[in-house]
Formats: C-alpha cells, structure tokens, sequence
C-alpha cells in the first residue's frame, strides 16, 4: 500500500493533468474560434462592403467572379456591371429611369470594395485633392514587382521627389520623326495587304516609337514582331493582367509564375543594360569636352538619356529609373495604341467623318503628289504642322471620350474622412475612383446622343486660334482620359502628339472601312482580357487613294 502522502501526491498530480488537458482543449477551441471569427470576418468582408457603404448600388460579387473565372472583355463586364447597378440603382430610388447613371456606386475587385464615382463634381474634387485621395500602392499579383514605386504610381513624398527628375524628361516638345517614322514601316506592310487588324498593328508602331523615344533605339517590332525583348515584354504584360491569377491563392507556385518571373528578370537586366550604357556615353562624351555632355537636338533626345541627366546630385536611383521606363513603356505603348485603334475602326464606320478629316489634313499638309508615292516618301506633320489640326483633335477627343484607353482611374485611397457630391460620408483608407466609362457615356452630360460618334460635339470648345483644349477643366471634368490635376497623365502631349501624326498619315495614305466582326459592324466591338481597353476582332480594308 501506497504512504498517504505517496497517495495524496498521485491525486493532486492526476488533477492537474486533467486540468491541463482540459485548459489545453478549451485553449485548442479557443483558438478554434478565434480563427473561424477572423475567417467569417475576411468572407464577409469580401463579399460585403463596410456598413457606411451599404447605401450605395452595386452589382453582385457573382457578377465580377464569373468575369475573372471566364475572362471576358472589359466591355461584356461593364455592360453586365452597369445594368446590375442601374437595377439597384433603381429599387433604392437614386435614378429615374435605366437610362441614367448613378453619380456614385461600389465595384469589388479580389475583395476590395471601391467607391466608384461617375460624375463631374466628384471627379474634379478627386482630381484636385490628391493629398486627400492619395495614390493607392499597387499589390495585387506582380504589377508592384514590376512596375515598382514609380512617378505615376508613388504616394505623394515619394512623388514630389521624383517628379523632380521625371517632368522636365516630359515637358518639352516632341519631334514628330519619332511617329513618322515607324509610321512609314507600317505603311510599306500594310501597303501590300488587303484587311488588316488594327489592334495588332498599332501595338507595333507604337512600341517602335515608344523605344525609340525612351531608350533611344527602336525595338523594329513592326519588320520583327519575334525580337525577344518584345516577345518577353508581351508575355509579362499578358501574365500580369490576366484575371486567372488574381483568385488562385497558389498561382506563386506555378510554373506560369515561374516563367513570368524569369521574363521580368531578363527584362529588366535589358533596362539596367541600357541605364550603364548611357550614363557610359554621357560620361564619354563629357571626357571628350563636350561640356555637360547632353546631345544637340533637345527635341529628339530620348527619356532615359533625360532622366539620367536630371538625376544627378538627387536621390533618384537606379531603381527608379528602371521603374519610371517600366510605366512609361506601358502607359506610352499599349493605351496610344489603343486610342489609334478605336480612331481606325471609328472612321473606317464613319466615311463622312474620315474624309473631313482627311480634308483637313490635306490642307495643312498638302496631298500627296501620286499614287505611286514610295512609303518611304510619305510625310508626316512637322512641328508647326502638327499644331494646325482642329477638327483631327476633336476626332481624337471624341474617339477617347467612347473608348478611354484606361476606363477606370487607378484606384486611390482617401486619407481622411471626405463627403461626396450626393452625401456620402467616405471613411478614411477607403478605395476610390473615377468610372471614366460612365462619365464619358452618361446621358446626364452627353444628351440623347451619349454613345454616338460625334466629333462636332466639341466644336464649342475650340479656342479662336483653332486649338482645342484637352484639360478635363474645358469641358466641366465630363471628359478626362488622361486624369487631372497635379497628377494628371505625364505622357498626353506625347500621346496626343503621336495619333495627329499617325492619323494624318493614314488619311493621306489610304481610305480604309471596317469588315467582318458582326459585333464591331454592329458599332459594338468586342475587347480582348486586358487590364486596357483594347478592340479585339476589328478589321479594316485599307486602300491606297486613288490619285492621278
């Protein structure tokens, strides 16, 4: 038999482990808990905006998923999106009819409820406050690995220092050869086609252009659409706005990842080469006398050459040269490429319209002398020229304000608590932007004609030396495809110089119509997945003009 105190202490002992297995199971379903909680709370937060939001239309969560999962256009969502918000719109009383647009609504991206606003008065508001609306990061998939923290896409301190560097890279002129001439490479391929597909095309000139303008060099994507640098540019771009990825928690661990990771290393050791590379030349030319080392012809001086001058003695890096060429080879690229293409397959519908602005063209330039004018030979504007254009400019205006190159501002976050037009009260770090689709579609602004081609519409804005203006302020912040305010987009005069150049070179060249596409015939053309709105199924007829 045990000693009593042997006995007592076996007791006491057997008590205390029921006790601890009894704390470590409550500790076990405790914890249990705590994670099933913070689990509802993330699946309520995903599917449910915050309580403050709740008044606002919006479509069903169903609605954007399905879209991801089947990677439809931007046009098919939108159209899905805007007649499910309308509806809800309408059963909550804040529209009259279908017809109209709500002034402010909530879209869902991968889980983030944004405040959609929609109207003239908010827009501005947004626009002109930017240290109130900040620039929201970036974090979804590799975008902020590849585009890193650039002058379009930083926060306000960060901002403000290289802006400093970046805008004098940007505010000058732009000589016209930088689109004239891969618009001749264009115009000897297309020369020798029947039907082309614009999209595909404008892509290649525009990205020669934008190399040159940027690095210096042309990439010659139009005679060699197989150059690796752009073949792996493309398959990036595709890898990161695909919509596939954003809801598979895994897509890290795929070998797509892993390629789309190999692709972003070697383009940007291509970057970083060209970086050594031309601060190797300045400082040669430096070495050999030439004073600051900077070349002649300021206006045919490209960004990176700029950019590394201005940098000196700041705290501008490598880095954020490599990031600031990153953004602007998507932004100087794919969204005037779209914009061209929609021009094209908007004129091509519209005879009428393309021979005034053809007639317009042969005005300030003159036509060609012949038929058998070499494409070598074709001209383009000059400087003085390119500023002669009224009724192209509304043309452009007109084609940006139905077919936005970006048709939804880059989300920002307000910092601080803010009230919008209608009365809703917006927490702080709340997502926010401007739906540029809807402002530049509602009836409210546009009239009965809001989704017609109508370049006249901007006849009441040419100023009485033939310019037309092209800050949102012109026309109330109805029309804003380049954003606004101090942040507005750092590249339009580039873009905008670009198409004049382009177009008034295809008019002088070639009267094309529009074939095939049922959809695109129709005045509804469909918009391949894509982070940009970009026409995918247009097709053109283009022939030579028939000259004596």
């Amino acid at each position: 038999m045990l000693p009593a105190t042997l006995d007592s202490w076996i007791a006491r002992a057997a008590a205390s482990v029921s006790l601890m297995i009894h704390d470590h199971t409550m500790l076990v379903t405790t914890a249990a808990a705590i994670a099933l909680l913070y689990a509802a709370s993330r699946v309520h937060q995903f599917f449910v905006p915050p309580r403050a939001l709740r008044h606002l239309p919006r479509a069903p969560v169903a609605v954007y998923l399905r879209w991801m999962l089947e990677g439809g256009g931007f046009l098919a969502l939108n159209d899905a999106i805007m007649r499910a918000v309308r509806e809800d719109a309408l059963r909550k009383g804040l529209i009259a009819s279908m017809e109209d647009t709500p002034r402010v609504y909530l879209r869902w991206f991968v889980g983030v409820w944004i405040v959609a606003v929609s109207n003239p008065d908010d827009t501005k508001t947004v626009f002109l406050n930017h240290e109130l609306y900040e620039k929201g990061r970036i974090n979804i998939g590799y975008a902020r690995q590849f585009f890193g923290y650039n002058v379009a896409g930083a926060q306000t301190p960060d901002w403000k220092r290289q802006r400093k560097v970046v805008n004098p890279a940007f505010r000058r002129g732009w000589a016209t050869s930088f689109f004239g001439d891969p618009a001749r490479h264009l115009i000897a391929n297309w020369d020798a086609l029947g039907v082309v597909d614009p999209s595909q095309w404008m892509q290649r000139l525009t990205l020669d252009a934008l190399s040159s303008a940027a690095f210096g060099h042309t990439m010659d994507s139009i005679h060699h659409p197989d150059n690796p640098m752009v073949t792996t540019y493309n398959r990036i771009i595709h890898n990161i706005f695909q919509q596939g990825p954003l809801l598979n928690p895994f897509y890290k661990l795929t070998p797509g990842a892993a390629q789309l990771r190999r692709d972003m290393k070697a383009f940007n050791d291509q970057i970083f080469v060209m970086i050594e590379a031309k601060t190797a030349e300045r400082d040669r030319r430096r070495a050999l006398g030439s004073g600051s080392g900077k070349v002649e012809d300021e206006d045919r001086r490209d960004l990176l050459d700029l950019m590394i001058d201005a940098q000196e003695g700041t705290t501008f890096s490598k880095e954020d040269l490599r990031s600031n060429t990153v953004v602007f080879f998507l932004a100087g690229h794919e969204t005037t490429a779209t914009a061209l293409s929609f021009a094209l397959y908007l004129l091509g519908m519209h005879p009428d319209v393309q021979q005034r602005a053809r007639d317009e063209v042969i005005q300030v330039m003159g036509d060609l002398p012949s038929k058998p004018t070499p494409a070598d030979q074709v001209p383009y504007p000059t400087v003085e020229q390119d500023r002669q254009f009224t009724f192209l400019n509304c043309v452009i205006k007109e084609v940006m304000r139905l077919y936005p190159s970006a048709p939804q501002l880059p989300m920002r976050i307000t910092m601080a608590p803010s009230i919008l037009s209608d009365g809703t009260h917006v927490p702080a770090q709340t997502h926010i932007t401007v739906d540029m689709w809807a402002l530049h579609h509602a009836r409210e602004y546009w009239g009965p004609s809001n989704d017609k081609f109508n370049p006249d519409r901007w006849a009441e804005t040419v100023l009485p030396d033939g310019s037309v203006p092209m800050q949102p302020g012109a026309r109330g912040y109805t029309w804003a495809p380049f954003a606004g305010g101090q942040r507005i987009c750092l590249g339009q005069q580039f873009s905008l110089v670009e198409q004049r150049v382009v177009l008034a070179m295809m008019l002088l060249r070639y009267e094309w119509t529009a074939v095939g596409d049922e959809d695109a015939l129709r005045g509804h053309p469909r918009t391949a997945p894509s982070g940009l709105l970009r026409p995918d199924g247009v097709r053109l007829r283009m022939v030579r003009r028939d000259l004596v």
